[in-house]
């Protein structure tokens, strides 16, 4: 991914200017983020138009002593002391909201997506119903094209959109998952840390590639028993698409609209497993023949809908100890504060309570612990009532990743 060279003998700047977004990326000292770029963005153009002195809108990256610094159009302050895959992350992040920010009217679809037998086929379910690990594994495929593992563009016309974007593991991988998979990902991974890695297999689709949608999974992962396809219930799969959705449709009703209509247009299926490989192979079984569905595939009654809830009723106790998300960025704009991780689309939107009790999780706590401590501040609220509203914060934040029961730590 060539760049446009500056600046003096002692330090190194590249800018890059990709097509399909205004946004230009400036590289400073930080050779390394470029190869990870090139590695991680696939078949991505570089526009060849002359550079201006002084870009408008831009994301910098610089590289330090400490290891690398961004400053994006999209944060009032940088983020310092990342890593490689940390830069990266955070230089694809900004790409991706320019894209879908130049583009009004396009949907962006919180899903896994990805094209077998000239069929796209995206995921989606709650947060840790495995969408980012399916996609990855559906790199294994050799007659799979991944188009996404987190957001999925569907322009007006109704056309999905594959942005080239490899998928971003979580590191280590399960100990659950197959030696096949693991050691296809141990010749793929590029760019990594402790944390994630981006898996640059050859079946990811190139940037810019186009199908259109034709089949909607709603992820239900289960501790057991086996892999199976059933009937989603239209309130249910609507419920997705609207929640799912990640662009700005500018009015509930044109989002209902809007939706609605692509709903009509798709196959939606709950797809209930337990077992990674076992239901890889009932996708290939269901959706491998000429027909919209395999005849030798059951398709199961409608089920009752996906829990929500991140974590086994077990693991909700009030005692259970939680730490922050070590990624997670937060920042303040007057009385308010916004909770993000980098990467991710969701943003939280913290009153004065999350916000105090983000700031005690700077040392790992209980839910029981934090609302002693805020006891003082509302002595007007039961304590009961306060442990209740604690957890169920710490709950909500650890469905979008930004908090951890300790133990995984």
């Amino acid at each position: 991914m060539p760049g446009a060279a500056h600046g003096s003998p002692c330090s190194r700047t590249s800018v890059l200017r990709l097509r399909d977004v205004t946004l230009f990326v400036r590289l400073e000292d930080a050779p390394e983020v470029e190869v990870a770029l090139a590695q991680a963005l696939k078949a991505w153009p570089v526009d060849t138009a002359p550079t201006p002195d002084a870009p408008s809108r831009e994301t910098v990256v610089r590289g330090t002593q400490g290891g690398f610094a961004t400053h994006s159009v999209h944060l009032e302050e940088s983020l310092d002391g990342l890593g490689v895959a940390g830069a990266t992350c955070a230089v694809i992040a900004d790409l991706a909201q320019d894209y879908f920010d130049s583009r009004p009217g396009s949907l962006a679809l919180h899903s896994a997506a990805f094209r077998f037998n000239d069929r796209l086929i995206a995921m989606t379910g709650p947060s840790r119903a495995g969408k980012s690990t399916f996609a990855a594994r559906m790199t294994q495929e050799p007659d799979v094209e991944v188009f996404c593992d987190d957001v999925l563009p569907i322009a007006p016309d109704g056309l999905a959109i594959g942005l080239g974007i490899a998928p971003r593991l979580r590191l280590p991988l399960p100990d659950t998952v197959s030696p096949a998979f693991k050691a296809h990902v141990a010749r793929h991974l590029g760019p990594r840390d402790d944390r994630y890695g981006y898996l640059c297999a050859p079946t990811v689709a190139s940037h810019g590639t186009q199908a259109p949608l034709s089949v909607l999974l709603i992820l239900d992962r289960r501790d057991a028993g086996p892999a199976g396809l059933h009937a989603a219930a239209e309130d249910e799969a609507l419920h997705f698409l609207l929640s799912q959705n990640m662009s700005d449709l500018q009015t509930p009703e044109a989002a209902f609209a809007r939706l609605t209509d692509l709903l009509a247009r798709i196959t939606c299926l709950r797809l209930v497993y337990s077992d990674l490989e076992e239901a890889v192979t009932l996708i290939r079984r269901a959706f491998g023949s000429a027909a919209p569905i395999a005849s030798t595939v059951e398709i199961g009654p409608v089920l009752p809908q996906v829990s929500y809830d991140a974590h086994p009723t077990s693991d909700m106790s009030s005692d259970l100890l939680w730490s922050r998300n070590p990624e997670a960025v937060i920042q303040t704009k007057g009385d308010s504060a916004f909770l993000w991780l980098p990467g991710k689309p969701m943003i939280w939107h913290m009153n004065f309570l999350a916000r105090a009790i983000w700031t005690l999780l700077e040392i790992p706590g209980t839910a029981r612990d934090i609302a002693q401590l805020l006891a003082e501040q509302f002595p007007d609220t039961d304590d009961t009532v306060l442990t209740s509203d604690v957890s169920a914060l710490l709950l909500a934040l650890s469905v979008d990743g930004l908090v951890e029961p300790d133990s995984l730590d």
